[in-house]
């Protein structure tokens, strides 16, 4: 009889122990999900406060008369990959209400005050990110197909937006 009880006991606790194993697995492949997930995607964090509103490396500047975000390359990244046949990477200048003028600016589109990143789905995400101020500019998603450097070369991205590319 002991000998049946011990049987039965180790089976129960190999059956726990399976259990246990299996849990703390979900758990690290998880972990290892959203890992992978913050290094590919931009957190809304940045995206609220930066990411929405400029390229990476590119300055804010402040919002047009539409509030629509000004963005700078002070860095001058553009110029080494500027276009003969599209002038809508860069636009020339932009001069502000101080009559201050602006070389190396770029618009897009505001978000629209009612919206919170955070709170707007992925599909309203990318449908914001294809939002254009005008014809006269490109939205998010074309910028970064149509600017930057090609892909190739030392070059895994078409142009400097982290995480964005991939989705449009």
């Amino acid at each position: 009889m002991s000998a049946v009880v011990n049987v039965f006991a180790s089976i129960g606790l190999i059956a726990i122990l399976i259990v246990i194993i299996y849990y703390i697995w979900k758990y690290i492949d998880k972990l290892n999900k959203d890992a992978k997930i913050r290094m590919e995607r931009p957190s809304s964090m940045y995206m609220k406060s930066v990411g929405i509103k400029c390229p990476d490396y590119w300055m804010y500047k402040t919002v047009d008369e539409d509030g629509n975000y000004i963005c700078q390359d002070v860095k001058g990244l553009m110029s080494q990959y500027e276009k003969s046949d599209d002038t809508q990477c860069i636009l020339s200048s932009y001069t502000d209400a101080n009559k201050t003028i602006h070389e190396n600016v770029m618009l897009f589109s505001k978000l629209d005050d009612t919206k919170d990143w955070n709170e707007m789905s992925d599909d309203e995400k990318i449908d914001f990110m294809k939002e254009s101020v005008s014809d006269d500019y490109y939205s998010r998603a074309e910028w970064i197909k149509s600017c930057g450097p090609a892909i190739g070369n030392g070059v895994s991205t078409q142009a400097v937006w982290s995480g964005l590319n991939k989705y449009v």
